[in-house]
């Protein structure tokens, strides 16, 4: 499926909405409309924006050779930067994404230096679902993207379930996922500057994830509706 697709897709767009905010930042329009979503996991780069939504989606990959199909959960995918668990024979043939509840939503932010053919400086994505009679948590998972050698899945507190989406429970996401971070620093930003900003690009992705299942429309990709990155 190319991110074109992915970024515009009715069914995409409204319950899988974290993976269409990553396919529209994907490259250039030129690019989105040749690259692939299984090019793109395939490839390994921990800084990747697909891999963090697929992360809190609960995505599964199908992995082929012409005698045996077997399944990986995509956080078992990714062995190391530029890595993956597949063999020479295997190729992605597919990506499965499992049911979303009633009342669930998910976004993903990227820290962007320009709008167009760039790499994440970090990136988080977010998925909550809520409680059916109130805006309490029933679930939430954050992926973060560009900050380790593969994605990093947060470890979120456990008293955030059943607590609805306030500024401690966002600065409680916020601190989980910059200090489970472990970035490098380089020519794009230092280790310090990247532990900081996924925390709040963390923080960014849970909020809007949760305004998303209570039904506020928040364009696609989210980077451009909250004005986060390159002007």
């Amino acid at each position: 499926v190319r991110h074109a697709e992915l970024e515009t897709d009715p069914l995409i767009v409204a319950d899988y909405t974290a993976l269409a905010d990553a396919a529209a930042l994907v490259g250039s329009p030129a690019t989105r409309n040749v690259g692939t979503l299984g090019g793109n996991i395939m490839n390994g780069s921990p800084a990747m924006d697909t891999g963090a939504p697929l992360m809190v989606l609960n995505a599964r990959v199908e992995l082929r050779t012409v005698d045996h199909t077997r399944y990986l959960d995509i956080s078992e995918l990714w062995i190391g930067p530029g890595r993956t668990a597949a063999t020479a024979d295997e190729l992605c043939t597919a990506v499965l994404l499992p049911l979303r509840p009633e009342r669930s939503g998910s976004g993903y932010v990227r820290l962007e230096y320009r709008r167009a053919m760039e790499i994440a400086v970090v990136g988080a994505a977010a998925a909550v679902t809520l409680a059916p009679d109130n805006d309490a948590l029933l679930s939430a998972s954050v992926a973060l993207s560009a900050v380790a050698p593969t994605m990093v899945e947060v470890e979120l507190p456990e008293d955030l379930v059943g607590r609805p989406v306030d500024d401690e429970v966002l600065a409680a996401v916020a601190n989980a996922a910059s200090q489970q971070s472990r970035p490098i620093g380089d020519v794009r930003a230092g280790s310090d500057y990247r532990r900081h900003t996924v925390g709040v690009m963390a923080k960014r992705a849970l909020a809007a994830a949760a305004a998303r299942a209570q039904g506020e429309n928040l364009g696609v990709p989210l980077n451009r509706s909250l004005g986060i990155g390159a002007s």
